[in-house]
């Protein structure tokens, strides 16, 4: 059942990712070369958003989002989350419709099409087993929030192999504090029941949960220090209350 689920889906998901080389790139990037930066951004974003809504929507999910009304005015902001699944960047940038820098791996380079949408989106890319290039990203990531983008972190580092929460990382948190940007604690739970863990062809429910902004430029060093328990709370706790499968 599952793999003929995805099969379906990739019936229509494939052609409308390889097509975004007709309807989204040329356009986008013209408007960028021709000066027009803001402009080429939203039309890559619109695009991006019917991409990553496609997605969820042929492989039978509905995404309900709540907390939107927490999200700060300023552009600059570094969205945390945990990491359920495949499809998490694409919940994000499809139906809760949010447009951010991602830490991607060095390896997603040679992906075609992927890495052009990697490219419109400013992602950082990191080769993991360089401890030199990890922190050449941390820079890149600080100077991209400085300059006005947001960026979105999953502090776990990597997919949970479980559905649970797996441990915050600390350095994904430099992000934030050197660039003085507000956190947003994001909650994703019931992702992996459309992907990772289908079954059948019920209609999957899943859950993104905006939390309350931290503002690190208004932190004291004590609150600095367990930043990290108070972000990985946030998040822990909201996964706690949503309903959704693990």
């Amino acid at each position: 059942m599952k793999k003929i689920r995805i099969a379906f889906a990739g019936l229509f998901v494939i052609p409308i990712i390889t097509l975004s080389l007709v309807y989204a790139f040329p356009l986008g990037y013209l408007l960028r070369l021709l000066g027009f930066r803001k402009a080429g951004d939203r039309y890559l974003r619109a695009c991006g958003h019917f991409i990553g809504s496609s997605i969820i929507f042929f492989l039978g999910i509905k995404v309900h989002v709540d907390g939107k009304e927490n999200l700060p005015p300023q552009q600059s902001v570094c969205y945390m989350a945990n990491h359920q699944s495949m499809l998490d960047i694409a919940a994000i940038v499809g139906p809760v419709n949010l447009w951010a820098s991602v830490m991607a791996k060095a390896e997603v380079r040679r992906i075609p099409v992927i890495n052009l949408w990697c490219y419109a989106l400013d992602c950082v890319f990191i080769n993991r087993i360089s401890p030199h290039d990890a922190i050449n990203a941390i820079r890149s990531g600080v100077e991209l929030l400085k300059s006005g983008k947001s960026m979105l972190i999953f502090p776990e580092g990597t997919r949970s192999k479980s559905g649970s929460i797996g441990e915050m990382k600390k350095g994904s948190l430099k992000l934030a504090t050197r660039s003085k940007s507000v956190i947003v604690p994001m909650t994703i739970k019931g992702l992996r029941a459309g992907l990772e863990q289908l079954h059948g062809f019920r209609r999957v429910h899943a859950y993104v949960s905006i939390g309350k902004p931290i503002y690190t430029d208004k932190l004291s060093a004590e609150e600095l220090a367990t930043l990290h328990e108070t972000v990985y709370g946030a998040i822990a706790k909201r996964f706690d209350e949503l309903p959704g499968q693990v």
